[in-house]
């Protein structure tokens, strides 16, 4: 529970902190009122301002002074709440600490958020209410940035073009659309929470499975070979987490382990479904669920997750209770010729059985896949997770898991319902807790439960869906097939790269613009992820790391006649660039989501769109799509219990998607794909190109 420095004068959010809003108030109220009323004579001199007033109330006077007691205590409290709730958010809108970390200003900035903030294990949706609201940037500031972040890769021509449109949409249609959102953001608690939904999601096309949805891979050693244990134990732990989520007692999470970030995604980790729409999709979320799905070739069960306990109470299902659970489907499914392959939800909706069966899987907490393939590596762990083989994914679902009959196991998750911290943390949670016999066994335990749920299987009818479900394996085959991934680690981390005073983030988004020269000789308009969820509702902005540094960076690097001055030179300042535009995309002044942002009210406003919108290179697909993979959630944080990396399927036919993951000082993972159908792209030639890169860029450093 919270601290009592800070527990009165922040709300409360959740169901647990319901009562505390006016509770300490009024707890302080009735203190107050036993005082005035035993030290009556003391504090008369202070009240006697209200005894006319008290005295035509009709009641005894002993009464009358206990009453104003109570209100002076109450209101007291109640003031002192909305002073340090403002002084708290105020402070919250401060955004020195990331630009001047060590300045006087931020240490006393720092100093007074903690006293505001406390300690103690706050509910998971705490501080919501008192995170500000995303700024809108400056819309010239936006364009210049725009130009800017473009320049390199464009030709001359295409860039006057650009450059010209640009000019003429800040004289003329920017302003208006500006205004239009500053109205939206006054409105709204995040002015761009809807628009990134509906235009980067929703009413995206694509089919989600592979294209949309990312995945998240196994530790390197994995302390169990045994399918049955590994899953019971998965089930057991994610389902501890979601309980977390249901009473708010998961910790918030921190940024500097200081300033509170937006929880607000969690409330569609589990229990979502994005659901296939004509036009644009929606999400579905089903709070109050208590069941998960199971599924082992084609045929699916419901299980519910929680039993009375010999007490009465209900209780989450043990690992040793879910073990006893998964020996019964895996006796009931081992033989069995069923194999349910279900496509095509409006197909489905026609039959009764199915739209049942259909809700039951949507409505359900998760899905867990118990497959039969081995995957051996990294690179098949990611692979199987994100595709499987058809049947054994329900891409919909916010999250799926997969445990592979060697004891690998990995997570699929819908990247609508949130972004990859959030599995992220889960997933850290399940590989730091998970403990088995030196054997690879569950750990068992005697049962305390009454009696166990009995899991449902879930009946399907198919008959009549031959076609369909013939044209969706076709389609899927060719789609999952597509997907080309390569995992490998350079020589190096992040400890050599510190040394030499740049940040790692911006030393390996220079190597990965290095990379992508050495194959092609151009420079690619390139995406990369910030996080911007200091802010409510915030999820992330764009960070454009080409600039005119990085360019003559990845020139020089090719240049017989360039020194290694010039080089190591071009290279600081490219990664110092980087570095002050990631720090502005997290502080809310990313241009990206700003132009989406008007372009959208464009939309809204049933405006002519302006050149600027209708230009080619507008909306042009990104060729490095890029992210780094967070680590380390938790101070319980292990090497040896670290997944290793995760990763998404590229954006662009002609690009790469590049997922990278810092662990300690020595180590890095990259997850590089590609589509196998495109001619042109490799995922094992760039991932060697980002090794020489790396290598090469170490030796102008020593």
């Amino acid at each position: 529970m919270p601290s009592p420095a800070i527990a009165p004068f922040l709300g409360a959010t959740g169901r647990m902190m319901q009562y505390r809003k006016y509770s300490e108030a009024s707890a302080v109220g009735f203190l107050s009122a036993i005082l005035f009323t035993v030290f009556s004579d003391p504090v008369r001199s202070y009240v006697d301002f209200g005894e006319k007033w008290l005295e035509l109330s009709g009641l005894p006077y002993q009464m009358n002074t206990a009453l104003l007691g109570f209100i002076v205590g109450f209101g007291t409290v109640r003031i002192l709440l909305l002073m340090r709730l403002q002084l708290f958010k105020m402070l919250l809108n401060y955004r020195g600490w990331m630009h001047n970390p060590k300045s006087t200003t931020t240490k006393m900035w720092g100093l007074m958020l903690n006293a505001m903030r406390g300690k103690g294990n706050f509910p998971t949706y705490y501080f919501q209410e008192v995170l500000p609201k995303l700024p809108v940037p400056d819309l010239n500031t936006s364009c210049d940035r725009f130009l800017a972040s473009m320049r390199p890769i464009l030709s001359d021509e295409d860039f006057r073009n650009l450059l010209t449109e640009v000019i003429d949409f800040k004289e003329k249609d920017g302003p208006i659309l500006q205004s239009y959102l500053l109205q939206r953001a006054t409105r709204t608690n995040n002015w761009l929470k809807d628009i990134w939904m509906n235009l980067a999601y929703l009413s995206n096309r694509k089919p989600i499975a592979v294209n949309v949805n990312c995945y998240a891979t196994d530790r390197l050693n994995i302390p169990s070979t045994k399918q049955k244990a590994r899953g019971a134990t998965l089930i057991h732990w994610i389902l501890r987490f979601h309980e977390q989520l249901q009473d708010e007692t998961l910790k918030p999470q921190y940024m500097q382990d200081m300033i509170p970030m937006c929880m607000e995604s969690y409330k569609t980790q589990f229990s979502t479904v994005r659901v296939p729409c004509s036009g644009i999709d929606r999400l579905d979320t089903y709070k109050d669920s208590n069941y998960i799905i199971i599924t082992r070739r084609g045929i699916y069960y419901k299980l519910e997750v929680k039993a009375p306990d010999n007490d009465g109470k209900d209780r989450l299902l043990t690992v040793t209770e879910i073990y006893s659970i998964l020996e019964k489907i895996f006796a009931e499914t081992e033989a069995s010729e069923e194999c349910h392959q279900v496509s095509n939800r409006l197909k489905l909706m026609e039959n009764p059985t199915n739209k049942e069966s259909l809700h039951a899987v949507e409505a359900a907490i998760t899905v867990f896949s118990f497959d039969d393939e081995k995957p051996s590596s990294i690179d098949e762990n990611g692979l199987l997770t994100l595709c499987g083989n058809g049947t054994n994914r329900w891409n919909d679902k916010s999250l799926t898991f997969a445990i592979f009959s060697n004891g690998v196991v990995g997570v699929n998750a819908e990247h609508t319902a949130g972004d990859a911290t959030l599995p992220g943390r889960m997933w850290e949670y399940f590989l730091q807790s998970e403990t088995y016999t030196a054997e690879g066994n569950i750990i068992s335990e005697q049962t305390r439960k009454k009696k166990l749920p009995v899991p449902q299987k879930i009946n399907w009818d198919l008959k009549y869906m031959d076609s369909e479900i013939d044209t969706a394996k076709e389609h899927f085959r060719k789609l999952s097939h597509s997907f080309e991934l390569v995992v490998s680690s350079p020589e190096y981390g992040k400890g050599f790269i510190k040394k030499k005073r740049m940040s790692p983030d911006g030393y390996i988004q220079m190597v990965l613009q290095l990379a992508y020269y050495k194959l092609y000789q151009k420079v690619p308009k390139t995406y990369e992820s910030a996080s911007t969820r200091i802010f409510s509702e915030g999820r992330t902005e764009t960070i454009r790391p080409v600039s005119e540094y990085s360019a003559q960076f990845v020139k020089s690097m090719l240049s017989e006649s360039a020194t290694r001055e010039q080089k190591l030179m071009l290279l600081r300042k490219a990664v110092q660039y980087q570095t002050q535009i990631k720090m502005d995309a997290c502080c809310g002044l990313g241009w990206d989501r700003h132009l989406l942002g008007l372009f959208a009210c464009c939309q809204e406003l049933k405006r002519t769109p302006p050149a600027l919108f209708m230009d080619k290179n507008f909306f042009a697909p990104d060729i490095l799509s890029t992210s780094q993979t967070p680590t380390n959630y938790t101070n319980k944080w292990t090497m040896e219990t670290s997944c290793m990396g995760g990763g998404f399927f590229a954006t662009s036919f002609e690009g790469y998607g590049v997922s990278y993951m810092i662990y300690g000082e020595d180590l890095i993972k990259f997850h590089v794909s590609c589509n196998l159908n495109c001619p042109t792209t490799s995922a094992a030639k760039m991932s060697d190109a980002i090794n020489e890169a790396m290598n090469e860029m170490r030796e102008i450093c020593s």
